[in-house]
């Protein structure tokens, strides 16, 4: 299979049964199929074209001008290319709608679902277009005004022998509060240049060493190299990127911030009831009460804190607000024209939790689409795939087992035939005493059993260190494989939630984020039609 120019060894359903139930969520599979959870807690669905005409019909509008300005100014400066210029200028003309992903910024990218995720927003933005002729920009959501360092710090990479490394940014890089957008380039530098020390020899890691000096040199802090590296990997499918640090984001916020605030109590309250009937149909609550307490922070000296709804009311224009988990959603879509938008299963969770609180203040949602997933098979995965035989899902999320079952395959014929016969005869003979022991003393058959169980247990042992031999002497002689699973599936991990973003282009080069591009266009049309799967990508 391909999907443009890339590789598709397989896609891949979740299934109750292991370990295809690592891909098997059962909030998302109610979204593709349009269940009964999905029914009453989201308004519109992604498989139906005249809820994306009638919804697009509804969003399309010019951006607030102020905005429009800073945003063209940002791009600008962050180096954008003419595509994702001409798609802004749409947007700002109320000539387009949006399609929308968004992830907290991060080091190299962040985790490589974070690529995934933004080529799905790319492949929704065609899909849309193919669909009901609306021209589409996909939106990349830069959630800089988070704070969750510890989330954020991290970021792994798998050199040419499939060894993983682990770099972090250092702890002083960051302050209790402080918005993680605002992390100064600086602190990155030194995990760059241990990320491309690892890739070198690898086909594309001159490409990913020029994407990385450019956003160094356009950018000032971590939201802005983010964004700017961003803007160069997705230049051709023309990606606009949302900074809601921008002081004319805040302000063309404020009328959804505003509506929340008149109406706080009710809206939490809402959220609550909400997530008490999650709780009882799907099993979880994703917005807990600590979270609901109020929908806001407060901004001040680059950080964040909570702040009550009533305090920020009464202080109102004095006071610069950011939207929370609960709220931001709304702020997004009030904001922006987004009839699409590609989440996880964390994140479809927790929006059927807010549908109370985007009718409260009078926002129509964008669609939910489960987001473009894959892993990334390096040929000498496929090599173990065409040598075992096994299903390819199974070489990703159960390695060892599928190494040990080759190996036991390799064990020589006669070696494992003498041994079986040797038992045979033993276990015969022990058979044979037993019964001439009968006469002499009855309990004497009963010792033999015992004996027996010994020598069954022996044997078993045998046959465990004569497969033990040949693995030994296997792995020697496939050294690769044995790291395979360090690069499959990290720590237990699928890949995408581990490896960063950057790893496919530093191993196959900046072209291939077009060719995922195509590949996520075609997984959102098959969603489309209710379908969605995980694939696995020749790389």
């Amino acid at each position: 299979m391909k999907a443009g120019t890339l590789a598709v060894r397989a896609r891949v359903a979740g299934r109750d049964e292991a370990p295809w139930d690592r891909l098997n969520d059962a909030i998302t599979r109610d979204l593709v199929t349009h269940g009964p959870l999905a029914r009453e807690r989201f308004a519109r669905t992604w498989t139906s074209d005249d809820d994306l005409r009638a919804l697009a019909a509804v969003k399309r509008a010019p951006l607030d001008p102020a905005l429009a300005r800073a945003m063209t100014e940002m791009h600008v400066r962050r180096g954008a290319g003419a595509a994702s210029l001409a798609n802004l200028e749409r947007l700002a003309r109320g000539e387009a709608v949006a399609t929308v992903a968004g992830q907290q910024p991060a080091p190299l990218g962040g985790p490589l679902y974070s690529l995934h995720k933004i080529a799905a927003a790319a492949g929704l933005a065609r899909t849309v277009t193919a669909r009901v002729g609306e021209p589409c920009v996909p939106l990349f959501w830069m959630h800089g005004e988070d704070s969750d360092f510890a989330e954020i710090r991290g970021a792994s990479v798998l050199d040419g022998a499939f060894e993983l490394h682990d770099f972090a940014l250092p702890h002083g890089a960051h302050t209790a509060g402080g918005l993680v957008g605002n992390i100064p380039a600086a602190h990155l530098a030194p995990l760059h240049a241990d990320a491309l020390a690892k890739w070198s020899g690898l086909a594309g890691q001159a490409d990913a060493a020029r994407v990385l000096e450019h956003a160094m040199r356009v950018g000032r802090d971590l939201g802005e190299v983010t964004s700017a590296l961003l803007l160069q990997l997705f230049a051709g499918a023309g990606l606009v990127v949302v900074d809601p640090r921008l002081p004319e984001f805040r302000a063309a916020a404020r009328t959804v911030i505003g509506r929340y605030l008149a109406n706080a109590p009710a809206l939490e309250q809402a959220a609550r009831a909400a997530g008490a009937r999650l709780q009882e149909r799907a099993g979880r609550t994703p917005l807990t009460d600590a979270s609901l307490e109020s929908f806001v922070f407060e901004i001040a000296d680059g950080a964040r804190h909570k702040i009550s709804a009533a305090a920020a009311l009464a202080r109102g224009a004095d006071v610069t607000l950011s939207p929370s988990v609960a709220l931001r959603p709304a702020v997004q879509d009030g904001v922006f024209p987004t009839v699409a938008m590609a989440v996880g299963p964390g994140e479809i969770a927790y929006l059927a939790q807010l549908r109370e609180v985007f009718e409260g203040v009078g926002v129509e949602p964008a669609m939910l689409v489960p987001r473009f997933g894959a892993t990334w098979l390096p040929p000498e995965a496929l090599a173990l795939v065409e040598a075992s035989g096994a299903d390819p899902w199974r070489v990703v999320a159960d390695t060892d087992a599928v190494l040990a079952e080759l190996a036991a395959k390799r064990v020589p014929s006669e070696l494992e035939g003498e041994l079986l016969n040797a038992k045979a005869a033993a276990l015969d003979g022990l058979a044979r005493f037993a019964e001439a022991s009968r006469a002499l003393d009855a309990s004497l058959p009963q010792m033999v059993e015992s004996a027996r169980g010994k020598v069954d247990y022996q044997f078993a042992r045998l046959h465990e260190g004569l497969i033990g031999k040949v693995r030994a002497r296997f792995d020697k002689e496939n050294p690769v494989w044995r790291r395979l699973r360090y690069s499959l599936s990290p720590g237990g991990k699928l890949q995408e939630r581990r490896v960063a973003s950057l790893e496919p282009v530093a191993r196959l080069g900046i072209g291939v984020v077009a060719e995922l591009c195509d590949a996520a266009a075609e997984h959102a049309a098959l969603a489309a039609r209710g379908v969605h799967e995980h694939w696995l990508l020749e790389g």
